[in-house]
């Protein structure tokens, strides 16, 4: 049986990130577990919550601890109310910093794997630069599922945001006003409908549990809200030219997951990506093609979460 429990760190003064756990027993500390772990980096919003279905589902599959570390403000909770919102290389280096020293201090494991999942990918593939060579080494591997990792601003949705992004401050604020006027039944019920109108191939495309209550509480927190339209604007900018030279130097690390009809990455992304291996003479690496329709939102979707941890497991060993 899987436990979850999530907790709040201050990763510097006035800011935190939300942290989940999830390990086998409640009563067994998750350091002693396994000296396997499993790091979740989420895409945007980088509210954990959304990732619980999938972290205890890897869980359930693996027997190994799983951590998934939230975007610094992309939180809310009851004692904290007001922060402000960091750009892309703020919550690269936060994530560098929590797994310096609160991992190093507290877990005794061996073997890390990373998950990332849309800005999340462009998160690890700066890590990989940037992190201490002794937590480099633990990292075997790291999955990278729907990266968001070059060119943001030219993909359909980027060129959407890139347009909204001149009146952030004014939209989010107008956005969560407006919303503060419907009643809370009703705004879950439209919560669910804008999310089931998502498509995909896939089948039983049922939501994770209680996700209205995760979107409605986001909006219900100012700074939340805010955080999460900030990066997204700040990824326009920031997230342009490819990294090749960390991607070939930490090439043996990487297993890259890009979508058929994916309009945050389209698929001449994977394209570009295939002949780019080619180029460097690396052509059996771990760059795929989705065949099963999933959504780049997969986190959403119970059965989607569980076909992505299938693929982890696969390619774990």
């Amino acid at each position: 049986m899987s436990s979850v429990r999530y907790e709040i760190c201050e990763i510097d003064p006035g800011h935190y990130l939300k942290v989940l756990k999830c390990h086998s027993d409640e009563n067994v500390q998750i350091e002693t577990v396994n000296k396997n772990l499993f790091i979740i980096i989420p895409g945007n919003p980088g509210i954990i919550d959304f990732y619980e279905h999938f972290a205890i589902d890897l869980n359930r599959k693996t027997n190994c601890p799983v951590i998934g570390i939230s975007h610094t403000g992309h939180l809310y909770h009851d004692s904290i109310t007001s922060w402000k919102p960091k750009p892309v290389i703020s919550q690269i280096m936060d994530k560098i910093k929590f797994i310096e020293k609160h991992l190093g201090d507290e877990y005794k494991y061996e073997n890390v794997t990373l998950i990332g999942h849309s800005i999340g990918c462009y998160v690890i593939i700066e890590l990989l630069e940037l992190i201490n060579h002794e937590f480099k080494n633990k990292i075997k591997k790291s999955f990278l599922f729907f990266p968001t990792i070059e060119r943001m601003s030219i993909t359909p949705n980027g060129k959407v945001l890139l347009f909204f992004s001149e009146f952030l401050s004014w939209l989010v604020y107008f956005m969560a006003l407006v919303i503060t006027f419907f009643p809370n039944m009703i705004r879950k019920h439209l919560i669910k409908i804008g999310l089931n109108n998502r498509h995909g191939s896939v089948n039983e495309n049922l939501l994770i549990d209680g996700i209205e209550n995760i979107v409605l509480k986001m909006s219900n927190n100012y700074s939340c809200f805010r955080s999460c339209f900030y990066m997204g604007a700040n990824e326009m900018k920031i997230v342009t030219d490819l990294n090749k030279k960390a991607i070939e130097q930490n090439l043996d690390k990487l297993y890259f997951y890009y979508g058929s009809n994916d309009k945050w990455c389209p698929v001449n992304f994977y394209h570009e990506m295939r002949k780019f291996m080619s180029e460097i003479e690396k052509e059996s690496a771990d760059v795929h093609l989705d065949q099963l329709g999933l959504d780049h939102a997969f986190i959403i979707f119970k059965k989607q979460c569980e076909i992505i941890t299938d693929l982890v497991l696969i390619n774990s060993k």
